[in-house]
């Protein structure tokens, strides 16, 4: 192990970083590192890296991998050294002069509604507490790390409906989400049965301490799994609530991008592009 992967390992996990990303990046890291050693016959070290070792990496990256593996890896990159920056290990970063390739922008992936409905399903069978989060995730797109850091007084309803305050938004923006009558009968069923003072979180590990990010994901990826519906996080939700709210042709994109929490409107729009699952049902018709 090189001796750099340790603490950027714990670094992101501080950041609230996905299991699932994390081994991305520390596999990306690994690689970059060996083809480095093997390319220059030295050890690897940060002070020895500029721009020229990180554009020789993309270009011969370019020759075997497609263009958006080639830009994620470098997006890795990116990440690396504004940790090692931050750390004193580095004081510039190489990747800024490294452009990426250029590809026709495609939506995130969402949902189908018939997964949504089986992944709550799944958790409506197996544990309340379990499906007011997935339920809460699916009526509000919200980040996983705004969801693990809800207290009990940010959620309001009344009536049929309800109100989310999120406080701990990107960037630690406040903003208020409203809560579907789906999601708010769900949330009203469990918070009868918890009781929870107003300053207790919203959603308790067994042992009644907060669940961490980590939890939500982990409760995610099982109820979906067991659902039989490959490849979902939390934040499958947020594309496909996204999703739903840009392309209806009733809501703005303003408010589309109030609702999600977006600083930027390009961020939102985003989600008007087609996905890949789009592109494949056209080309479906031409058979």
């Amino acid at each position: 192990m090189n001796p750099y992967e340790q603490p950027f390992q714990t670094w992101l996990k501080k950041r609230d970083t996905s299991p699932k990303s994390i081994r991305a990046y520390l596999s990306d890291l690994r690689q970059f590192v060996d083809r480095f050693e093997k390319s220059n016959g030295e050890p690897f070290s940060l002070a020895d890296i500029d721009w020229r070792d990180i554009q020789d990496w993309r270009d011969t990256a370019e020759k075997d991998f497609k263009p958006a593996t080639v830009n994620r890896r470098l997006s890795f990159l990116r990440t690396f050294f504004t940790w090692a920056i931050e750390q004193g290990l580095a004081s510039t970063d190489p990747t800024q002069k490294v452009k990426g390739i250029e590809q026709q922008p495609l939506a995130p992936k969402a949902l189908a509604e018939e997964e949504v409905r089986r992944i709550l399903r799944r958790g409506r069978k197996d544990n309340l507490r379990d499906w007011a989060i997935l339920e809460l995730l699916a009526a509000t797109g919200l980040r996983v790390s705004e969801a693990a850091v809800l207290l009990r007084s940010d959620l309001e309803l009344n009536g049929k409906t309800g109100w989310l305050t999120v406080k701990m938004g990107k960037g630690k923006k406040k903003r208020r989400v409203p809560v579907n009558e789906k999601a708010a009968d769900v949330l009203k069923e469990y918070l009868a049965a918890e009781n929870l003072s107003p300053e207790a979180p919203l959603f308790s590990s067994r042992l009644k301490k907060p669940m961490t990010s980590y939890a939500i994901w982990s409760l995610v990826k099982k109820y979906a799994a067991e659902a039989g519906v490959e490849g979902v996080t939390p934040h499958s939700f947020r594309h496909t609530v996204a999703t739903r709210l840009v392309r209806n042709p009733n809501i703005d994109l303003v408010t589309a991008a109030t609702f999600l929490g977006h600083s930027r409107l390009d961020t939102t729009a985003r989600y008007a592009q087609p996905n890949a699952d789009d592109l494949e049902k056209a080309a479906e018709t031409l058979e």
